[in-house]
């Protein structure tokens, strides 16, 4: 009986950096709250009270914003590189997806000129073009960008 053992020759996960983490992100929430509401409170005690409602609304969005932050703190990409093909991984809001494409077709674009989508990166082969490192700076990009070229170059 053979065992074949199938290790990827390129492999990279990317993240968004989540510094602060669930606990921090919940201090600083209630942080930010309280102080509106405070606010708010001490404007409706010297008689201005439409201030309140304003600050209840604040209260709100903020917590739709860090509701929305803490939803996607654990996005992802994944990319692994192996014999014949190449699988990209996205994990976005909690659902993951994942696409192949044939190693021998796939090619790297590199996004040129000025402006938010220049450096862009995208993979494509067989009419597909799937995007990686929309999370990542510029610097970040053209590294992943460097060695991405190496590993599908050594074929």
């Amino acid at each position: 009986m053979h065992s074949i053992s199938i290790q990827a020759t390129y492999c990279v996960t990317l993240r968004r950096n989540d510094s602060l983490g669930a606990r921090g992100r919940l201090r600083v929430f209630a942080a930010l709250a309280a102080l509106s509401l405070a606010l708010g409170l001490a404007f409706a005690a010297l008689g201005a009270w439409l201030i309140l409602p304003y600050s209840v609304l604040e209260i709100a969005a903020l917590f739709a914003a860090f509701c929305w932050i803490a939803r996607h703190a654990d996005d992802s990409e994944s990319l692994s590189i192996d014999a014949d093909r190449v699988v990209v991984e996205r994990r976005c809001a909690g659902v993951t997806t994942s696409t192949e494409l044939n190693r021998h077709w796939t090619r790297l674009d590199v996004a040129s000129g000025a402006g938010v989508a220049s450096g862009t990166l995208a993979l494509c082969a067989s009419g597909k073009r799937v995007p990686i490192g929309v999370n990542l700076s510029a610097q970040e990009r053209a590294r992943v960008a460097a060695t991405l070229r190496r590993a599908l170059a050594s074929r």
